[in-house]
């Protein structure tokens, strides 16, 4: 066992005792440092105390061929204390920069003492790969951004610019008669002669005899080979001849007639209008002419009920 005194803090530097001609570093590390698509990488080493005292070692990163010392830097303190067979830790990071040439590179850490700075150790050399720079994505959010800008300010000058539609016209107020509303209450078809006395309503013959006043209409032509049918109103129904079958004709004749025969020719179609001023309803009497040998005609019968 040595007798030496233990080192105190004035033995460290140009004070201390005079370094022998060995190294007084051990430096090892990995020998391949990866370097990402962002062109970073970080590679650890240590450094080791071999001088049986405490010194204060100077750590250095040297570059090799094809690069460049600023892409290297040590992470924290570039000098450091170590006891007597101290190691320390020494994180070196590797950042190329965007137009550096891709290719192969390589670099050293070294140490040396504080009081021999021309006299360093050095470590492994390092080797790494700079991989081809990153194509840059062409920014898509700027077309988008412009776009959007461009449809905003062409809706802007639209509406700024654009007429404004014209009033449609009031319609002018018109001065005839109300239009009635009106639909069909019932259609149908019956044979008319001499004699018949009938229900508009329900389409049916009704025996004048018994129930007179279930009929509206009559009919008589006992001569109907002389030409003519007559046709008589009963009770509220009136009649009158117009010259369309429509309910408007229907709706502006004025020559209604109640209880007087109203003549109908048997070689022409005549239409009769049938005013049921107790229902609210009106008919139209298509009267067909009869045929040849017949005193019979055909009426087609429309019946409308009237509203508001």
């Amino acid at each position: 066992m040595s007798d030496a005194p233990t080192p105190g803090p004035g033995d460290f530097g140009p004070d201390g005792p005079a370094p022998s001609s060995a190294p007084p570093f051990s430096v090892a590390g990995p020998t391949q440092v990866a370097i990402d698509a962002a062109r970073r990488g970080t590679g650890s080493f240590t450094v080791s105390n071999v001088t049986r005292r405490p010194v204060k070692a100077r750590l250095i990163v040297r570059a090799g061929a094809g690069t460049e010392e600023r892409w290297f830097s040590i992470v924290g303190e570039a000098e450091r204390a170590l006891p007597t067979a101290g190691t320390t830790t020494v994180d070196v990071t590797v950042a190329v920069p965007d137009d550096a040439p891709a290719g192969p590179g390589t670099f050293t850490i070294g140490a040396a003492l504080e009081e021999s700075p021309d006299q360093v150790v050095s470590g492994p050399t390092v080797a790494f790969t700079v991989p081809e720079r990153a194509r840059r994505r062409f920014p898509w959010w700027i077309v988008v951004v412009a776009a959007a800008l461009l449809a905003a300010g062409a809706a802007l000058i639209w509406w700024l610019t654009r007429e404004e539609p014209a009033p449609e016209p009031t319609p002018a107020a018109t001065t005839g008669p109300p239009v009635i509303e009106h639909e069909v209450f019932a259609a149908y078809e019956f044979e008319a002669y001499g004699g018949l006395s009938y229900d508009l309503d329900a389409g049916r013959s009704v025996d004048a005899a018994v129930d007179v006043t279930g009929a509206d209409l009559s009919f008589s032509g006992e001569f109907h080979s002389s030409g003519f049918l007559n046709a008589v109103g009963y009770f509220s129904a009136r009649l009158a001849v117009v010259p369309d079958p429509t309910f408007e004709a229907c709706e502006a004749a004025t020559d209604y007639t109640q209880g007087q025969p109203l003549p109908i020719p048997a070689d022409e179609t005549t239409y009769v209008c049938v005013d049921l001023t107790d229902q609210q309803r009106r008919a139209l009497l298509e009267v067909r002419p009869t045929e040849a040998g017949s005193s019979v005609h055909v009426i087609a019968a429309t019946v409308w009920a009237r509203g508001e």
